[in-house]
């Protein structure tokens, strides 16, 4: 893929969108009328047939206007699955719109089915093709070229970008600038170096007449310009702009951790939990027999854990090592140099043989849907820690508990067992300043990529 991969790509998203709609469209039918194809057919179902192409149409149209296939915003971040989710949002209320002023009798089951699938067949397509984006990424292929401009050698948002190469922001020269800034120079290194995008970091030693200076002479170059502010860490939904007397302000909205949300997020879990419960119990009763036929220890592990503001309770899984592992485990992370902070290591001679096989593939932790159920966790959030471990928190890693620990969450898709106690912090402290249902989404459909895989699993 050379230099028309944008193009391509975007091609590539609204052919897949056109089908993956038209099977959500055609299952809705069918679901309402089971005789939309036979002999048969009525005027009135010609009518919802057709009904239902000018729907589709429309769709597709709201996806192209929302931005949900601009290339900036794909293969990363929750940006592209927002705007998809946002499409469906604006779909249904202009149907309920019209229906209201027009007086029309507009089938909600028909309605309700097809959003319902389409809503999950495009965030599974534009999985697959966010897949595919990554892997021409490692190859090279399919990235934005980018001029970076620092002061420093050791600039943060370099170290992040060389560790983000879903991102496609592929570095291509550095230019460290001193206390005489040369904007034509700047441009010039960019040409040269064929970029797509100047990236100024986050300590350029650049005023904010050269920054606009650098814009305007951008205008015409086809390069995009980026600027990093010093502000880490926090999600696009908390930055706002304003703009006072031509003087740029950027609010930071804060955290919430109460409110409308909080219980749209409560709901999502106690479904999700429910339904987990009765789909998965007789895989419970096999579980069961393998861990009894086993060692003949008991089936379920019980094991205190804090979780939100601190609160302690008994988090449930299948026990996947020898009774009374617990009392080796100090002993076991010293002889291994484990960070005492994080929960595994992959040779621990406590795991026994089912034990390796639930871990493997994370079914030890599924008991846990039943502390979802009661409240005490969430079906997202951070990793629930162990009091030994609470008790080594710096300041403000304790922020961690802010919320409720979470039966997966950003440490279980990006990593897992595998991350450093550093990342660790980063990713839930992220989630906890951040957190939203279209991230909880997006993280639960990672994570089963992330289990099918059994990465970082052990």
């Amino acid at each position: 893929m050379k230099k028309n991969w944008q193009s391509r790509i975007k091609i590539e998203i609204l052919f897949l969108d056109i089908f993956l709609i038209t099977i959500a469209l055609l299952t809705g039918l069918l679901v309402r009328f089971p005789k939309l194809f036979s002999s048969n057919i009525s005027t009135f179902e010609i009518y919802y047939f057709l009904f239902a192409f000018i729907l589709g149409f429309i769709w597709i149209l709201v996806l192209s206007i929302n931005g949900s296939r601009n290339v900036r915003i794909l293969g990363f971040g929750a940006d592209e699955y927002k705007k998809v989710a946002n499409s469906i949002f604006v779909m249904f209320a202009g149907i309920a719109l019209i229906s209201y002023i027009f007086k029309l009798e507009v089938s909600r089951g028909f309605v309700l089915v097809s959003f319902t699938f389409g809503l999950i067949f495009l965030f599974l397509g534009r999985r697959i093709l966010r897949k595919r984006l990554f892997t021409l990424r490692k190859k090279g292929l399919a990235n934005f070229y980018v001029l970076l401009v620092t002061g420093s050698e050791q600039d943060t948002v370099k170290l992040r970008l060389e560790n983000a190469i879903y991102a496609g922001l592929n570095i291509k020269k550095s230019f460290k600038t001193d206390s005489k800034i040369d904007i034509d120079q700047i441009v010039k290194a960019a040409l040269q170096e064929k970029c797509d995008v100047i990236l100024i970091g986050q300590d350029p030693n650049i005023s904010v007449l050269e920054l606009r200076q650098l814009g305007w002479l951008l205008e015409d170059k086809n390069i995009d310009l980026i600027v990093s502010p010093k502000v880490t860490e926090i999600a696009g939904p908390r930055l706002k702009v304003s703009n006072v007397e031509g003087l740029p302000l950027l609010h930071l909205d804060r955290p919430e951790f109460k409110g409308p949300k909080r219980i749209f997020k409560r709901l999502f879990d106690l479904v999700f939990s429910i339904f987990g419960i009765i789909i998965l119990f007789p895989f419970f009763l096999i579980i069961a027999m393998a861990i009894k036929l086993d060692d003949k220890g008991s089936v379920i592990y019980k094991q205190s854990r804090l979780g939100r503001n601190g609160i302690d309770f008994d988090v449930l899984k299948f026990r996947t090592m020898i009774e009374n592992s617990h009392s080796l485990r100090e002993s076991i992370m010293l002889e291994t140099k484990k960070d005492l902070r994080l929960p595994k290591h992959p040779n621990d001679p406590r795991i026994t043989r089912v034990g390796k096989f639930l871990r493997r593939w994370s079914i030890d932790e599924i008991p846990q849907i039943v502390n979802v159920l009661k409240g005490e966790m969430s079906l997202v959030g951070p990793r629930p820690p162990l009091l030994e471990e609470v008790n080594k928190y710096e300041g403000y890693e304790r922020r961690r508990l802010l919320v409720k620990p979470g039966l997966t969450g950003l440490w279980q898709v990006s990593g897992r067992s595998e991350l450093n106690w550093e990342d660790t912090v980063r990713l839930d402290l992220y989630y906890v300043e951040n957190w939203s249902l279209t991230l909880d989404l997006l993280i639960i459909l990672r994570t089963a990529a992330a289990v099918w895989r059994g990465e970082g699993a052990y």
